[in-house]
């Protein structure tokens, strides 16, 4: 057989897990992008000396010459199996040969992995149990950002490991366990190389939050707003920075990755309702709806790129404080690269309000944490730290910063900001 297949965790296991349905000796692997798929599918099955292979491709799709190729191969008696598992690749369910879900009859969402190896325990090559079911089932949560919901780390220390190990040895370590262990297990050596990759990450993150540039997109919107992006630049760790970065920052609908040297763009979001597998497809890319990517094309450049360049990247809310502290019933202070001046306050029992550039805003918010979501999506605004929160209060008072400070929760008892 001769398999191609994605190159990233999800693709690379279709590989191990056909080698151990089948044999490794009767397995040919070629891992492929996205941008050299067709060429390679191509050239293997015009090749007369390949004409009796078996063709399988997983995790990734041809274009429709290439699929019309196949078919033709197909009816003149070649054995072709597409497997995948993304929705814009719904279309090759047209072929006899193409198999593309992205839902289990259980209601999960499939991995090209989970797909492949079912195929195979359907045919009786494989036994659905030991290491090996425990392995796929990994690879299914990461791919699919199950891991997220589930609280999985371990499938998240999975692809953390692929990337970390050259691909050789990636997968003579997982076939030698996968043969014969009952469960999957990381061993001591691989538990030390990602404790340590951990800490790397977490500094790496922390960097790139501080670089990272929030904008309008005006050009895509879904309902009544345009989305709020967050641009960055990053060479590695795209899954979890974007994870991370939208965590950090719930204001956003999406991350975006740019990989200038690469030029690849890829993009991130936590939420449901926001599509970025549809986003993607804008420029020509696609993916899962929670994370996709593309190609840096002129007009991806002239979207990202060049505002990334032109904005300034908002500040992270300052750490430690003791007097501004957020949820504070008579004003919590933020601040903004045009030194506004930005106010969220308890309104009444039920209702938090905005008190922006010297006005109360009409709309009220029913959590303090959707209050801080709009006045940083639509003001750019962190939290200020407690000298210059105090040095306002100071101004605004007529007292000194010392007064305050030594007598703080009784001035705020007696006297409102607004």
């Amino acid at each position: 057989m001769k398999l191609f297949s994605h190159n990233d965790l999800d693709g690379k296991s279709c590989g191990i897990v056909a080698m151990l349905a089948l044999g490794e000796e009767q397995v040919e692997t070629f891992y492929c992008s996205h941008e050299n798929i067709n060429r390679r599918v191509a050239d293997f099955i015009s090749d007369e000396t390949h004409k009796k292979r078996t063709v399988y491709i997983t995790d990734i799709a041809v274009n429709d010459e290439v699929a019309s190729e196949l078919q033709s191969q197909f009816e003149e008696g070649r054995d072709v199996q597409l497997i995948d598992h993304h929705v814009t690749a719904k279309h090759f369910n047209d072929y006899q040969w193409g198999w593309v879900t992205s839902e289990q009859p259980d209601g999960k969402l499939t991995s090209a992995t989970s797909m492949l190896y079912q195929h195979f325990v359907e045919k009786g090559l494989l036994k659905d149990e030991g290491a090996l079911k425990e392995y796929v089932e990994l690879v299914r949560q990461y791919d699919t950002w199950e891991w997220f919901a589930n609280e999985n780390e371990q499938a998240k220390r999975l692809n953390d490991l692929f990337y970390l190990l050259p691909p050789g040895e990636f997968e003579k370590n997982m076939m030698e366990r996968l043969k014969t262990e009952a469960h999957f297990s990381f061993t001591d050596t691989e538990e030390t190389i990602l404790a340590l990759e951990e800490e790397s990450k977490k500094a790496y993150i922390s960097k790139k939050q501080r670089q990272m540039v929030e904008v309008w997109d005006h050009e895509y919107e879904t309902g009544k707003e345009r989305y709020r992006i967050g641009i960055v630049h990053a060479e590695s760790h795209h899954s979890e920075l974007g994870n991370e970065l939208n965590r950090e920052n719930p204001h956003l609908d999406l991350i975006v990755i740019l990989n200038i040297g690469g030029k690849r763009a890829g993009f991130r979001t936590i939420y449901d309702e926001v599509d970025v597998s549809k986003y993607a497809a804008q420029f020509g890319g696609g993916g899962h709806p929670k994370a996709s990517g593309c190609t840096m094309s002129p007009a991806a450049f002239q979207r990202f790129v060049v505002p990334a360049f032109e904005n300034q990247p908002r500040k992270r809310d300052a750490r430690d404080n003791e007097y501004n502290l957020k949820e504070n019933e008579a004003g919590t202070y933020y601040s903004n690269h045009v030194r506004e001046k930005i106010f969220i306050y308890r309104a009444d029992d039920a209702s938090w309000s905005i008190h922006y550039q010297g006005k109360t805003l009409h709309e009220t918010f029913a959590t303090y944490h959707l209050a801080e979501n709009y006045c940083k999506r639509h003001y750019n605004c962190w939290l200020m730290n407690d000298e210059k929160y105090l040095d306002f209060l100071a101004s605004s008072l007529h007292l000194s910063a010392e007064e305050i400070q030594d007598n703080y929760h009784s001035i705020m008892r007696k006297i409102s900001l607004f």
